[in-house]
């Protein structure tokens, strides 16, 4: 099992103390120069760290749990990576084949367990089959649709004899692009569209085609949308074509989308489908062209009448090499026309924006707004954000400068918990990078032992606790069905959050004021070790 996670290119594995007592972890600790194993206090935890892992690097995440409660605890994050399609392979403890039957301690259907919330699982039933069913595991997590997956090893097979025969990862080739007819026939409906957009999605920044996005809506002079709870930067949002994010409120949304004669979705995961008496994402009266690379996603929420399976940032290349073999003089003039408009008005939207705003003064309340907007102006160009904050007031992704790739991370599973431990993940995946956890009071009540395993592990974090009206993820929206009552007022009762930090090994302060928050985040950016700021916030 060892070799084979060697061979697949793996250097840490995420876990608990609970499986200190494994044969695999005894043979990974022996071999400190190939592989670590990395000990955490909660299998939530670990396979958080996992999952951030796997998002900074664009590899698999490989988390061990120990038997069938080290799996339910490490459910919720497995949920996050399969809602959100991040590779991850679990590596489950199982009590012995031999007494299975009779319900030992510690045991369980682990494959059932796992079933729903991954994209495969497997029990070893021979020591023979380890290798080529840990690569199967692999190539399963990595191949599209990406997800967790699961391998559960009973213990008597893993010290069973057996001559190991190691599988070396294979050579993979990328999808390729929509066929000609396609390509051919998008291209005509762009072409006679007086209005087109585009809507970018999480598999534009999971699957390296953002450059390509952006070349095709700057020849189609068009706005470009990205979708609601993205996982990363699938279009830069300081672009001059660049629209803003959809609402997960449709009646928002349509209202956005539904000038619109035609519409490009690319890599669009969030399944948009209304309730009763609510509107479609997209107006009947709106060709929809659809390409994902997940097979079945496109053309199956969201109606459409083009829709491909195959890779984007391949498919736009060929797409707009396609638009610019069979247009003429005038669609261009037209299409340069169109840019200009587009960008002028989305420039005069933003400058009506700004001269709104009332500048704060320094003993005034802090809001999440300003927070974000200070906190976009003093972090390094090098730091990467990774969040799991959500505020009815605004989206923090809009007011954050987002550019590069790797700038922005989240998942649309709405789990609290997820920010701290997956920026655990992603300093050891990035370690020259200064990495930001944006999170709430409520996600960091979830998994205040991400902290101390940061400062157990001496890494630089940067930890921004939000306290007030925000919460961990996504909530269900408010219909004319369900009206939620206001539970965010008293936020997590009245517990210094700063202190609990210091006391877990992480240098705290708590701020409530608007001059504090620049003194603030200059020593807090200055700091070798992981520290927390505590903000309380008005709105």
């Amino acid at each position: 099992m060892v070799d084979q996670l060697v061979a697949e290119g793996v250097e840490v594995v995420f876990g608990t103390t609970a499986s200190g007592r494994s044969p695999i972890v005894s043979e990974i600790t022996a071999r400190r120069t190939e592989l670590k194993f990395t000990s955490v206090a909660h299998e939530q935890i670990a396979a958080n760290m996992a999952v951030g892992f796997a998002q900074a690097s664009g590899r698999s995440g490989v988390v061990y749990v120990a038997g069938a409660p080290g799996l339910t605890n490490a459910m919720s994050a497995l949920y996050n990576a399969h809602h959100s399609r991040i590779p991850m392979v679990i590596l489950a403890d199982q009590q012995d084949s031999q007494i299975l039957n009779d319900d030992p301690p510690l045991s369980g259907d682990l494959v059932q367990l796992a079933s729903g919330i991954s994209k495969i699982a497997f029990e070893l039933k021979t020591a023979g089959e380890i290798a080529r069913t840990t690569r199967r595991a692999f190539h399963e997590a990595l191949t599209s649709p990406r997800g967790p997956v699961l391998i559960s090893m009973p213990a008597n097979i893993l010290l069973n004899q057996s001559p190991g025969v190691i599988m070396p990862p294979a050579g993979t080739s990328p999808l390729g692009a929509a066929d000609a007819s396609f390509l051919r026939k998008a291209a005509e409906e762009l072409l006679r569209a007086n209005n087109p957009c585009i809507v970018a999605g999480n598999e534009v920044s999971q699957y390296h085609a953002r450059r390509e996005v952006a070349a095709l809506a700057e020849v189609l002079g068009c706005s470009v949308f990205v979708e609601p709870l993205p996982c990363g930067v699938n279009f830069s949002n300081r672009h001059p074509q660049y629209a803003g994010m959809l609402s997960l409120n449709l009646h928002e949304a349509h209202r956005t989308l539904q000038d619109f004669d035609v519409a490009l979705l690319l890599g669009v995961q969030t399944r948009m489908a209304p309730r009763e008496k609510e509107p479609a994402l997209l107006s009947r009266d709106t060709f929809v062209i659809q390409i994902n690379l997940e097979a079945g996603l496109a053309g199956r929420s969201i109606a459409c009448n083009l829709y491909a399976n195959a890779d984007i940032a391949e498919s736009l290349s060929r797409l707009r090499a396609e638009i610019q073999l069979i247009s003429d003089s005038t669609w261009v003039t037209e299409a340069n026309i169109r840019a200009k408009k587009v960008i002028d008005d989305l420039a005069a939207k933003q400058n009506a924006f700004e001269e709104a705003l009332v500048p704060p003064q320094g003993d005034d309340d802090i809001t999440v707004f300003w927070l974000t907007r200070f906190l976009d102006h003093w972090r390094p160009e090098n730091s990467s954000i990774i969040s799991d904050l959500s505020a009815d007031a605004i989206q923090v992704e809009e007011v954050l400068s987002l550019q590069s790739s790797s700038a922005y991370i989240s998942t649309s599973g709405g789990i609290a918990g997820y920010a701290l431990a997956a920026s655990i993940g992603a300093q050891m995946a990035s370690p020259k990078s200064m990495i930001i956890c944006l999170t709430s009071a409520q996600s960091f009540m979830h998994a205040p032992q991400a902290v101390a395993t940061a400062a157990h592990l001496k890494l630089p974090l940067k930890f921004l606790v939000v306290r007030g009206p925000t919460r961990a993820g996504i909530g269900y929206q408010r219909t004319h069905i369900y009206e939620r009552p206001n539970l965010l007022k008293d936020d997590m009762g009245t517990e210094n959050l700063a202190q609990v930090a210091g006391s877990l090994g992480a240098p705290a302060v708590r701020i409530s004021k608007i001059a504090e928050i620049e003194p603030a985040l200059k020593g807090w950016f200055k700091q070798k070790a992981p520290s927390l700021i505590e903000v309380i916030v008005t709105g």
